[in-house]
């Protein structure tokens, strides 16, 4: 059996996607989530408390990030697998030891990005021996929308976490940081056009097991949005300072969200080989209109169910944690990701530079 803990957009795709495989059941105390989570079996309840624990395999974690933490803890120590999409700031390793004591095997940052964009990031590294290499990612709305001319595809507390959150990246294995909003540049995209990047911190492990590399990733908007954060940055609407009751932050969070609503998008994934062959794999993935299904759940939810069924049918077998990283040193999950990816729609394509 698997255990999907968390009835919200992407806990829902990954449960749908995975029915074909096995008997799963999703787990969250909100009934409402429930209600709208289709094919599956469902509980009402703190997933310490299901009465079918013990038979569950596999446990997949699509939980707020400072939840999810102390869920995955107590899941390992009990011996349980788990797969976990939720980007988080605590270091995934700390839950080496425990994992191996109990025999479970722990995938964290198991979504597109961190999660995807690792696996090919891995695929370059281990496979290409590439040193130096820059992961270019975003989600986007087919169409610019004003005022912001962006909405966020993902939680808007997240999203403005990435505009002042310091970005971690490597310089010759060197961890190194920088303010995201001060790392503004331009790119080009053939079909897509004109667009920002900023320096985002998503490479998560990759920050401990890509030894001597130098990696960044960088996030797209379309043009003009990254200079309206900076602007509300330096105003004071991102700051966390309460008064009365109330934060800048936390009203710039309901605003951002109120913003959100159901519009066609697209996701982009490019992890460039900067040495060598200088290779470039590159996904453009679009809003799903026959299913009616966001490119970003597509992206995250795709990618952790797939990862997920790897464990499931055997082909990641070792237990502690699991870098997504390394599935690109492993040939044969590494191409049973792509292909169950492939089998959504979802492709990957290796381009190699015109001579």
């Amino acid at each position: 059996m698997i255990a999907v803990l968390g009835a919200g957009s992407m806990g829902s795709v990954i449960a749908e996607d995975l029915i074909a495989e096995d008997e799963v059941t999703v787990i969250d105390t909100s009934k409402t989530a429930l209600d709208k989570v289709k094919g599956c079996n469902v509980f009402l309840g703190d997933v310490f408390d299901f009465d079918r624990f013990d038979s569950v395999e596999l446990f997949i974690t699509a939980l707020p990030a400072d939840a999810a933490y102390e869920i995955v803890k107590k899941l390992l120590s009990h011996g349980k697998s788990v797969v976990d999409i939720s980007f988080t700031d605590y270091d995934p390793f700390d839950l080496d030891d425990i994992s191996k004591k109990n025999k479970a095997i722990f995938i964290p940052h198991a979504g597109f990005a961190p999660g995807l964009s690792n696996i090919l990031a891995g695929k370059l590294y281990y496979s290409e021996d590439s040193r130096n290499m820059e992961i270019i990612v975003g989600g986007l709305q087919k169409k610019h929308i004003p005022p912001m001319d962006y909405i966020p595809t993902f939680n808007a507390g997240s999203v403005i976490d990435e505009y002042i959150r310091p970005a971690k990246y490597l310089v010759e294995g060197e961890v190194r940081m920088a303010e995201p909003l001060e790392t503004l540049e331009t790119l080009t995209i053939e079909g897509i056009g004109h667009l920002d990047t900023f320096y985002s911190d998503g490479l998560a492990t990759i920050l401990d097991t890509f030894n001597g590399a130098s990696v960044i990733e960088k996030t797209v908007r379309y043009h003009g949005h990254l200079e309206k954060m900076k602007f509300l940055r330096d105003m004071g609407y991102f700051s966390g300072s309460s008064a009365d009751n109330c934060s800048p932050r936390k009203i710039s969070e309901r605003i951002f969200q109120s913003l959100v609503k159901d519009e066609k998008d697209l996701s982009i994934l490019q992890v460039r080989q900067l040495d060598g062959a200088r290779l470039q794999f590159e996904c453009i993935d679009s809003y799903d209109e026959i299913l009616g299904i966001s490119s970003m759940r597509r992206m995250t939810g795709y990618s952790a169910a797939s990862i997920s069924s790897a464990i499931l049918k055997g082909h990641i077998e070792e237990t502690g944690v699991y870098p997504a990283e390394w599935i690109g040193r492993e040939t044969a999950i590494y191409d049973f990701i792509l292909k169950r990816l492939m089998d959504h729609g979802i492709t990957i394509e290796l381009k190699r530079p015109q001579k």
